[in-house]
């Protein structure tokens, strides 16, 4: 990063507002608005960007296609949030390249932390782990997990010394049994290579860099799988397959290539 923009951010976690609550469907990311679109300043461990590739210190270009570069703060959280479960595709720049990731929104809950909520947090122990955090949540958190404590958009060390609950705030999200069906293909899971080629309401066209058995799914713009099509040994390279989408509306899809050993994902318009 350079000097000026180095600057910019470090002027922005320094005037960064104290986190109101909030409940929203999110990705888990704590982010600043630069000239290319955000810079992601946090990923809060456990949430749904800590499953993919996404770090501290990459820019989000784009959202869905939608760019966020000279937008605003208020425009760029509105396209990175949305509906719950839906998954989202997110292009953003690491280290000089360009990625694509598809992420699905989480029920995430961001809530004030007063001097009782961090005694019962830190008290007295040397560490902490998931166990402890899920177990701190109560009342209006009863069915969300604790992922994290931010202070002022910065996320705090379990086990840190002389925490003051002065602008501090919790993360929550949706306990995974609370989640409907996945439908997007799974972050953790190693891609297999696959690219899509051609996406149209009676064939799809992908390539396949390591031949096997690949299933592929259509997935509708709320995460509902519409079709499911198995080729049995299906060979390396160029592959097409027949299925029927004239009964579908139009618009975005997900179409994920699924091997034994990995899975790709792509968004695709319907026309």
């Amino acid at each position: 990063m350079n000097k000026l923009a180095k600057f910019s951010l470090m002027a922005a976690l320094a005037a960064a507002p104290v986190m109101a609550d909030e409940d929203f469907g999110g990705i888990g990311v704590t982010i600043y608005q630069v000239p290319a679109g955000v810079y992601v300043a946090e990923v809060i461990p456990g949430g749904p960007a800590a499953d993919t590739k996404i770090a501290t210190g990459d820019v989000i270009v784009a959202v869905d296609g939608v760019s966020l570069k000279g937008r605003n703060i208020e425009f760029s959280k509105g396209q990175i949030r949305g509906q719950v479960n839906k998954p989202v595709e997110l292009t953003y720049v690491s280290n000089g390249d360009t990625a694509s990731v598809v992420v699905r929104r989480a029920s995430m809950l961001v809530k004030d932390f007063d001097e009782e909520s961090v005694s019962a947090w830190y008290g007295d122990k040397k560490e902490f782990n998931g166990a402890e955090l899920e177990t701190f949540a109560s009342g209006t958190e009863a069915n969300k997990k604790l992922l994290a404590v931010l202070s002022r958009g910065t996320v705090v060390a379990g086990d840190a010394k002389g925490v003051s609950a002065k602008h501090l705030n919790g993360v929550f999200v949706q306990k995974e049994d609370e989640f409907g069906p996945k439908a997007a293909p799974n972050k953790k899971a190693k891609s297999n290579g696959a690219s899509l080629k051609s996406f149209n309401r009676n064939t799809i066209a992908f390539t396949l860099k390591t031949e096997g058995t690949t299933v592929v799914k259509v997935s509708g713009p709320n995460g509902e799988e519409v079709a499911s099509v198995r080729v049995d040994n299906a060979p390396a390279g160029f592959n097409s397959v027949s299925w029927n989408g004239d009964n579908l509306p139009s618009g975005r899809y997900m179409v994920s290539i699924e091997q034994s050993f990995g899975v790709s994902g792509k968004f695709a318009v319907l026309k």
